[in-house]
């Protein structure tokens, strides 16, 4: 009975030589696997997912970095000669494992102090992001101490950041990966079993359309 109904709907897209029940089985075995394999994984971007769409909209607060410690360290003077200088000291002093970058720039005008106008010192900052917070360091050059500077994020700023891949190393970027291809091959299998146990294949077509569809009204008006 299965043969026949095979043979009178097959797969989209699947050669003649495929349709066969072990194609079915197999196809719903490499579903049901790797979703199992991604299940939490797909849990954990589904909710930074939704954090990151409505951070601006909804003002969804994720918590900003909070501040856990702070130190003036000791250093010699002309020690540091300029900022990639500071980020090498740092990332050596301190055992930081990503790499330093200069952080947003603060937006001012003059300066002033009890309504005088001064020139401010120059300084130097470099910042140093993990997944789970970071590390700031700042010197003005000439001096004997870098300012050094550790904050920390809650549960849901470290989930929206691995979720970026922010502050994490290539093993964090090759498992996300898999999890990519877990998501490529339930869609492709999910889009070819649809059609054999849940309907019409006018059915799947619309609703795939209809989703594409809507994907780019939302998105049209804000295209260059």
């Amino acid at each position: 009975m299965m043969w026949r109904r095979l043979n009178q709907s097959g797969l989209l897209f699947v050669p003649p030589r495929w349709q066969r029940a072990r194609t079915i089985r197999w196809l719903k075995r490499i579903h049901a696997w790797t979703g199992f394999w991604g299940a939490l994984l797909f849990l954990m971007l589904g909710v930074s997912g939704v954090l990151l769409n409505h951070r601006s909209i909804w003002k969804i607060e994720t918590g900003e970095p909070q501040e856990v410690s702070a130190m003036n360290v000791a250093v010699a003077p002309g020690l540091i000669r300029d900022e990639k200088a500071l980020g090498i000291w740092a990332k050596r002093e301190f055992a930081l494992l990503t790499e330093p970058r200069a952080p947003r720039k603060e937006e001012g005008g003059k300066k002033a102090f009890l309504g005088k106008p001064h020139v401010e010192a120059p300084k130097w900052s470099q910042q140093f992001t993990h997944s789970n917070g970071r590390v700031t360091v700042e010197y003005v050059p000439g001096s004997a101490s870098v300012s050094v500077r550790q904050e920390a994020v809650n549960a849901l700023g470290l989930i929206k950041n691995l979720h970026k891949g922010t502050g994490v190393g290539l093993a964090w970027v090759l498992f996300m990966d898999s999890i990519a291809g877990a998501l490529i091959a339930m869609s492709l299998t999910g889009f070819l079993l649809w059609t054999k146990l849940h309907g019409s294949r006018l059915l799947a077509g619309g609703i795939m359309l209809t989703c594409l569809g809507l994907a780019v009204v939302a998105v049209e008006p804000y295209l260059l």
